[in-house]
């Protein structure tokens, strides 16, 4: 199988929603942030932000797209930060958001947000970077390169610009990032009985991992 990598437009949003959804369907905080499972609303929220999000000058969109079917199996959603004096530094958001999905777990999604913007104050601030901010493939492409093409993407992109990338990893995904020079700066582990969680789960695969990979620029 082969892919195309190229920018997603916005029209293609949807499918984008599609692809992070059912990526993450099996993950075990999805029960716990989405206490409904999918819904109408959750699918609306991620395309709303999505939409917000394609407004941004700094935002990238980039799909890997299989060259046979025409399918967008994987995608990923990038901030270049390249100019410190003028990216916003964003206001800690302490209420849900107007559309917010019902029983939605928002003091969950509170505390991983908040200890996201921590890290990128703390590792990044003052210096131009390159933040991806998801990277998703489709379960029924999986280990078949999509992800990787798109990483290798960003990875060239950081490696031009001469500047760091950072990203925030499920367990799951650690050893794709290893493997393009990336390392573990800090770990996000919670209580999710603090979060009204009350069935048994896995700490370790629940977990969040900041990483970074210092530019490689070639000689």
């Amino acid at each position: 199988m082969t892919v195309t990598i190229s920018p997603l437009t916005e029209k293609e949003i949807p499918d984008f929603v599609h692809v992070e959804l059912e990526a993450f369907r099996s993950h075990p905080r999805i029960p716990m942030l989405w206490r409904r499972g999918y819904t109408d609303d959750v699918y609306e929220f991620y395309s709303a932000s999505k939409k917000d999000s394609f407004q941004d000058p700094e935002c990238r969109f980039v799909k890997a797209v299989d060259d046979e079917t025409g399918k967008i199996i994987a995608a990923s959603e990038w901030t270049f930060a390249l100019d410190p004096a003028e990216s916003a530094e964003k206001e800690p958001v302490d209420s849900p958001p107007s559309n917010w999905p019902i029983d939605g777990n928002w003091e969950l999604r509170r505390f991983f947000n908040l200890n996201l913007e921590k890290w990128v104050n703390e590792w990044l601030a003052g210096k131009p970077y390159i933040k991806l901010e998801i990277l998703v493939t489709d379960p029924l492409f999986q280990g078949r390169g999509a992800g990787t093409a798109l990483l290798a993407w960003g990875v060239e992109q950081a490696d031009a610009l001469e500047c760091r990338i950072a990203l925030e990893s499920t367990p799951a995904g650690l050893s794709l990032y290893k493997r393009f020079g990336f390392w573990e700066a800090d770990i996000i582990k919670a209580d999710m009985k603090q979060f009204g969680w009350d069935k048994p789960y896995d700490p370790e695969a629940a977990k969040r991992v900041w990483m970074i990979r210092d530019s490689q620029p070639k000689p």
